[in-house]
């Protein structure tokens, strides 16, 4: 099982350098040599063709020496030391349609090595690769017969039979010589870039790293926040934003501590005033039964205050009580949660239309979806224009609230409509704001916000559809499960 513990700032740096320093250093390592075995492959072929070369006109030499008119040019013994040393185990020159043979391998007639066939005349660039890498891994001491064409022989063609492990000899310390300059020239460019890269580079971001481990521990400390530096480049423009995203963190944490104590004392000032003012309320019922005019006529203003502050105190704790982890999730009929909702919100002014579907049945808390169409039920009623009537009359909107219901793929939808005149652009601008989202008097803006936040905690969205002349329709969108 995995921890979610960060690794503490001191340990941090040495992981990071035994990972991402140590491996840069060996990528460098391992490309640089693999380009220079990329380079080997064909350089191997190159030297067995000027190896093979090279013994094609020692031979033509020593055969023109041999072959001096007057007098030998060379003594026949120093001629076999010669093509002795070059490896050399018989020569034959084919000059004008003639083969004059100037020096006989040593061959056993009873039990001759293989012979291989090789033609430098042949350039074909594949076939000059295979050849000599099988030479290289080849075992043995097989002869091998070459045939080429020295440089300053004019038609002429030289036929000589070396060793072939003398050939895979040579081409094998030339391999090695190889391996070893590129492994030194790789260490050296590995160390070079590895010393360039870990300044420019990975200095930096282990910097940039600790500093955001640092942070992340104690993201309240200022004293953690990075210091950006004047670099112009990508790690330049990283510190600097990470400084300003670190800067705004700081300022929410701050602001976040201070609303929370705010909080937490307004909603013990809300629990104790509401208990104050309910009180108030049983008050107020008796002076609704005085027979004074006058108390009479002052008490349904007096009823109607309290009721708002009621209103706003129970808002106020709902609002901070909403916890995703709080639901209690149940499968039940919409439309009867629609039924108890308009029982709920009657009113004689108001009329009130169930089209949500008789079989459909959701998932969710009963109690948090009752209060979030609750919520938008009443503030739809309250939307309502005085001058509306419950009734159809002539060239009058009737005060209607509406909710329907479908299913489209794994969401349901369920609108609620009224036939209000829509919210202003001040009031949709911070709809789902607390204590910003209403401009009418004495509304508190915690409706609609705590709908909100019930549709967010179940993993679903509420959304203004439309808003006109002619009313509003709310969205909200609940997951099938």
């Amino acid at each position: 099982m995995g921890s979610d513990v960060a690794p503490s700032p001191a340990s941090l740096p040495g992981k990071i350098r035994r990972s991402l320093s140590t491996k840069l250093l060996l990528l460098t390592i391992f490309f640089v040599l693999f380009a220079e075995i990329l380079l080997l492959i064909p350089s191997v072929a190159k030297q067995r063709v000027a190896w093979l070369q090279q013994r094609v006109e020692a031979a033509y030499l020593v055969g023109l020496a041999l072959e001096a008119p007057d007098a030998e040019m060379i003594d026949p013994e120093v001629a076999d030391q010669l093509f002795a040393t070059a490896n050399i185990l018989g020569v034959t020159v084919h000059r004008e349609g003639a083969n004059v043979q100037l020096f006989a391998p040593n061959v056993d007639p009873s039990s001759p090595p293989p012979m291989h066939y090789v033609d430098l005349r042949d350039k074909s660039a594949a076939k000059l690769i295979l050849n000599a890498w099988g030479t290289f891994f080849s075992r043995g001491d097989d002869m091998v017969r070459i045939i080429g064409a020295p440089t300053y022989a004019n038609g002429e063609t030289v036929d000589i039979i070396i060793s072939q492990r003398a050939l895979r000899q040579d081409l094998m310390v030339y391999a090695w010589n190889i391996l070893a300059l590129s492994l030194l020239i790789s260490t050296l460019a590995a160390s070079l870039v590895y010393w360039s890269l870990n300044r420019i580079i990975v200095r930096p971001v282990r910097a940039l790293t600790r500093d955001m481990t640092a942070y992340q521990e104690n993201p309240e400390d200022s004293r953690f926040i990075v210091a950006p530096s004047n670099r112009a480049d990508e790690i330049g423009v990283a510190e600097r934003s990470l400084h300003a995203l670190q800067l705004r963190v700081h300022e929410l944490l701050s602001q976040r501590r201070r609303l929370a104590a705010l909080g937490a004392g307004i909603s013990k000032l809300s629990h104790d005033l509401r208990n104050i003012l309910a009180s108030a309320q049983l008050m107020s019922d008796r002076l609704a039964k005085s027979e004074d005019p006058r108390v009479r006529k002052l008490s349904p203003r007096l009823i109607q205050a309290l009721d708002r502050a009621i209103a706003l105190s129970r808002d106020t704790l709902s609002y901070a009580r909403m916890e995703p982890g709080s639901l209690t999730k149940s499968r039940f009929p919409l439309r009867d949660l629609v039924e108890e909702v308009f029982d709920d919100t009657a009113s004689l002014h108001v009329l009130f239309e169930n089209d949500a579907p008789e079989t459909l049945e959701i998932t969710a808390d009963r109690n948090q979806l009752y209060r979030a169409l609750f919520n938008l039920v009443r503030n739809a009623i309250d939307a309502m224009l005085p001058e509306q009537s419950a009734q159809e009359v002539e060239g009058v909107t009737p005060k209607l609230v509406n909710i329907a219901a479908t299913q489209s793929g794994d969401m349901i939808v369920i609108e609620v409509k009224d036939t209000g005149p829509g919210l202003p652009d001040e009031a949709r601008a911070r709809l789902f704001e607390p204590f910003q989202g209403s401009l009418k008097p004495g509304g508190s803006g915690l409706g609609v916000a705590i709908a909100y936040e019930i549709m967010r905690a179940h993993g679903g969205e509420l959304e203004l559809k439309s808003s006109n002349p002619g009313g509003a329709v709310f969205a909200l969108f609940l997951p099938t499960s």
